[in-house]
């Protein structure tokens, strides 16, 4: 099970943002903490089945900016 959804940080120095935006392009988590992720739920409030979209940004090991996006659907 897949119970949250964060980024793998393989090589990256540190995240500059990691966010995840409703199909309304509203906010609904932001971090900058490596490890943290979203649990799928909104103001405590559990989901329901839809697709999210993600954003995150990074900086790698050398110095290099990453950005990276994609979309994940939630199931429930």
């Amino acid at each position: 099970l897949n119970d949250v959804l964060k980024p793998i940080a393989v090589g990256i120095d540190r995240i500059e943002y990691f966010r995840v935006y409703n199909r309304w392009g509203q906010l609904v988590f932001s971090t900058t903490v490596n490890g943290h992720g979203w649990d799928g739920r909104i103001g405590g409030k559990p989901q329901t089945t839809n697709t999210f979209v993600w954003l995150v940004k990074a900086v790698d090991y050398t110095g290099k900016p990453v950005f990276h996006k994609g979309t994940s659907t939630l199931i429930r």
